[in-house]
């Protein structure tokens, strides 16, 4: 894995979409668990002055979320993460549209209730084109969520582990860290504000990459169909190409 110039772009999942149970201008007739609801994220990401040539980085995060029974007592959430990327002057003066590598993590959960934790194996798969989109490695390791909700409040942890088994012998191994904290305020009538921080960290290289954003969020409904929307600055550190700004911009699509 490259964390540098190849930016592996991993999200978390979206719980935040869990405001519209405390929402008075739109009930529904049950309350609503975060991970209960098959939910369809555009992730919009717009990272500005990228290191080492102050270039631009565009990735769009398609990434379907979507649970199904295994029967009475246990729920397998599947969370598959497909970058589409568009970058200019990462790599000199030149360009990059294309394809990241594809992440799907697969957690095995007791059937939920207002505390979801389920534990799993994650999966990487080299997808990416052009090369220089791509780790061009096979990985796997375990993964773990936990998510707790309140009547006002959401918070979610995400963690999962990333090694390099096989692929092409010219790219670096990696041994991946990612690490997600989240919590989520929710206002009446869909409003809602949010905190996050994204951590990697890359063991063999020792490299640190992350960022904190800030989100505000709005559940509106149309027709059947729910969407929430979500808008916030990214603030990035670590020790290693990190942009100076950037700003996250998500619908996602709620089907129950």
């Amino acid at each position: 894995m490259r964390t540098g110039g190849v930016l592996i772009t991993i999200a978390i999942i979206v719980v935040y979409h869990s405001c519209f149970a405390q929402q008075k201008s739109v009930l529904l007739p049950r309350e609503i668990n975060p991970l209960c609801y098959i939910s369809l994220p555009f992730q919009n990401n717009y990272d500005f002055n990228v290191p080492p040539n102050n270039g631009f980085r565009w990735t769009m995060n398609l990434m379907p979320i979507f649970p199904f029974s295994l029967g009475k007592k246990i729920d397998i959430i599947n969370r598959v993460v497909l970058p589409v990327i568009s970058q200019l002057s990462i790599y000199g003066n030149t360009s990059q549209t294309g394809l990241g590598d594809l992440l799907i993590n697969t957690f095995i959960s007791p059937k939920p209730g207002r505390f979801v934790w389920g534990i799993g194996p994650s999966f990487y798969f080299p997808t990416g084109f052009p090369n220089e989109l791509s780790a061009k490695k096979w990985a796997a390791g375990p993964g773990g969520i936990a998510a707790i909700q309140t009547k006002k409040i959401v918070a979610a942890f995400l963690l999962f582990h990333l090694w390099s088994f096989a692929g092409n012998e010219q790219r670096p191994d990696f041994s991946y860290t990612y690490i997600q904290p989240l919590m989520v305020y929710n206002f009446n009538y869909g409003w809602g504000i949010g905190l996050t921080s994204e951590i990697g960290y890359e063991w063999k290289k020792d490299v640190t990459n992350g960022s904190v954003i800030i989100t505000g969020q709005k559940l509106i409904r149309v027709g059947k169909q729910f969407l929430n929307f979500v808008l916030g600055p990214k603030i990035f550190f670590g020790n290693f190409n990190q942009p100076q700004f950037g700003f996250r911009a998500t619908v996602n699509l709620l089907l129950p």
